[in-house]
């Protein structure tokens, strides 16, 4: 890991002292943007966002392939990520170019990811096209990319969106931004209000028995707000300043339990967030310096628990502090170097016992190269890690990891058809979180880091004329997961331990496809289409009961189909998600079954465009056959709903 470091810092001043010359301004054209990135991967832009008035981005991430979402609930209820059968902390959510990190519980909720500002949204699995990401991003398993409205230039002086829904179980949800721009800066303020009761009807199947009831203790709410500040100066330096208010307040449905229907948990957070960048781009090389500073404070609360108080109440708060500087310099005209440093701190300050205080250092460092040939393309990286972790009653070795990618990317072979081909190969690792550490009862300091290789092939191919364009993409993948962080039962069902347990291989498909059709100037159609298939199997020992059984929670097969019919401003949208049925368990067995389902969505909308002010209605009917259904065994998810949106912009 020193060595790393200490190659990075040559680096940086052998970056320094470079010099430059006018002429090899071509450096910028090498397809860093994501905007050119959108064929090769996995990509939705604000039009279809908009069509799809996803409530989060939760909701939004299962239209695309080799992604799973854990749900536990509908509006607000947790939600996390799983690519390729990997744990949700082996990705890499990024904002506007910042990380979002939270290491109490290693994982970010999806659910409270609004999608209204959101301009694009990338899921990246091999390698980044733009380098300027923190380092953290590049290091992970995956990243998943968000650009938004309020941290990004315009070229209007005045820009105005407003959004508000209206829909079942009582939810409402307003949200309303203004950007003003001019030459070279902007300023832009937002703030966001959603409420719901959640209270909806739920059938569950218990053996040849159906159970009816109402969903309870799920009442939501949530207030955001922030401010964003940008500008050029005459030398071309970029400068962004934002910051951002989130609270939370929200009762915690329970598993629906035929015989346990009392539930009065309760969560409130607050999270505020403060960050700056500085970009510059010269001739040869660009370099990019960013740091951070969140605090995050939950307060839980058991009415129920059953104690001499009569109640438990735990209250946390978790800083985190980022730094972090990234460079790309064009050595040659067909070879780039890339390095980058980020620094973490975190420390988490809580009143339940074995937790309080705990403490981690992480250090992240990668150095790379891009070289682009008249046949392909050949990206390479070496990354390390530094972790230390400190905590008052628990004294914990320093952890040191170097994590290798390559990746191979053929040219566009082709004239009217264009191919191409990428394979890659990517080493990563996650840390267990401060909860799986140190939390009482269940954490276990001895828990190792859980490492994965990662092997993919992948094809593009893209199709475009006057009237059409056509964008197919399949992957081929295998992963090998070690030291999976995993939860046993020990005493009974209600403790649990963390335990590092045996071997996971992954073999899986991911096919997607997109066309759309003009077929005159009123009439217009688009397709999209994806299918995942998962073969995630426990290689712990040949004499366990779950020897070569599927994992818990991963489909074998999932897809999406999507159907957009327009005439002129007005169109229909019919939506298609399926799954087939998962394990609660490890171990395949009848009992452990959670049923596979279907859901089918359907919108009509109209668009009214008025000189500058953009105006869109929607009507909205989500799980139009009424499918009873649960992502996570016993917590059941929304029936038949309906949604009436009203988005507006001016510029």
């Amino acid at each position: 890991m020193k060595l790393v470091l200490v190659l990075f810092a040559l680096l940086l001043s052998f970056l320094s002292l470079a010099q430059l010359t006018e002429r090899e301004l071509q450096e910028v054209r090498v397809r860093d943007s994501l905007r050119n990135n959108a064929e090769k991967v996995q990509t939705l832009r604000r039009s279809t966002l908009v069509e799809m008035q996803g409530e989060d981005v939760g909701q939004v991430l299962q239209k695309f392939a080799g992604v799973a979402i854990r749900s536990y609930g509908g509006l607000g209820g947790l939600k996390t990520i799983s690519v390729r059968s990997l744990g949700s902390n082996h990705s890499s959510i990024v904002i506007d170019g910042f990380t979002l990190v939270n290491n109490q519980t290693g994982q970010i909720n999806l659910g409270q990811l609004q999608t209204e500002s959101l301009e694009s949204l990338q899921l990246i699995t091999g390698a980044q096209k733009n380098y300027l990401v923190p380092t953290s991003a590049q290091v992970a398993g995956s990243s998943l990319l968000m650009e938004t409205f309020e941290g990004s230039f315009s070229t209007d002086k005045h820009h105005v969106r407003f959004s508000s829904k209206m829909g079942s179980f009582g939810q409402y949800d307003n949200y309303l931004s203004y950007k003003y721009g001019r030459n070279r800066m902007f300023v832009s303020v937002f703030g966001k209000y959603r409420i719901a009761n959640g209270d909806y009807p739920f059938e569950i199947r218990n053996g040849s028995m159906v159970y009816t009831g109402i969903r309870t203790n799920n009442f939501y709410q949530d207030l955001m707000a922030g401010a964003n500040v940008g500008f050029k100066s005459k030398k071309g330096s970029v400068f962004n300043f934002a910051y951002r208010k989130d609270f939370v307040d929200q009762e915690l449905p329970g598993a629906v339990i035929l015989y346990a229907q009392n539930q009065f948990q309760t969560l409130k957070t607050e999270n505020d967030r403060l960050q700056g960048s500085y970009l510059k781009h010269f001739s040869r090389w660009s370099i990019r310096a960013f740091s951070s500073f969140s605090q995050l404070k939950m307060n839980y609360l058991d009415s129920s628990y059953l104690n001499e108080a009569g109640f438990l109440q735990s209250n946390y708060v978790n800083s985190i502090g980022q730094l972090g500087v990234n460079s790309r310099f064009r050595l040659k005209e067909r070879l780039y170097l890339f390095a980058g440093l980020e620094q973490q701190f975190s420390m988490l300050v809580s009143t339940v016992s074995g937790i309080d205080h705990a403490k981690r250092a992480h250090t992240f460092g990668v150095m790379g190269f891009s070289y682009y040939s008249n046949n392909f393309t050949i990206t390479s990286q070496l990354s390390g890690q530094s972790i230390r972790d400190i905590n008052a009653n628990i004294s914990r070795s320093p952890i040191n990891k170097l994590n290798p990618f390559v990746q191979l990317e053929s040219k566009e072979l082709g004239k009217k058809s264009k191919f191409q081909f990428t394979f890659f190969y990517r080493n990563s690792f996650r840390m267990p979180s401060f909860s799986e550490l140190y939390y009482n009862s269940i954490g276990n300091d001895d828990l190792k880091p859980e490492r994965a290789n990662q092997f993919s092939f992948g094809k593009t191919l893209s199709i475009r004329n006057a009237k059409s364009q056509f964008v197919n993409r399949t992957n081929v993948y295998y992963n090998q997961v070690q030291d999976k962080i995993v939860a046993i039962p020990t005493k009974n069902l209600f403790v649990w331990s963390m335990q590092n347990v045996g071997i996971v291989r992954i073999i899986g498909v991911e096919e997607s496809a997109e066309w759309c059709y003009t077929f005159s100037p009123k009439w217009s159609t688009c397709l999209v289409m994806n299918y995942t298939f998962q073969q995630a199997s426990d290689f712990t020992s040949s004499n366990s009961p779950t020897f070569k059984h599927q994992i818990a929670y991963v489909p074998k097969h999932s897809g999406n189909f999507d159907l957009t019919i327009k005439r002129k401003n007005t169109g229909l949208r019919i939506s298609n998600f399926a799954s087939s049925l998962r394990y609660s368990l490890n171990e395949n067995i009848p009992a452990n079954v959670v049923d596979a389902y279907w859901l089918l969505d359907g919108a009509v909308f109209s668009k009214l465009p008025i000189r500058q002010h953009d105006v869109r209605l929607q009507f909205t009917v989500k799980n139009c056959l009424n499918s009873s259904y649960a992502v996570v065994r016993s917590y059941v998810m929304p029936g038949r709903s309906f949604l009436i949106s009203l988005n507006y912009a001016f510029k």
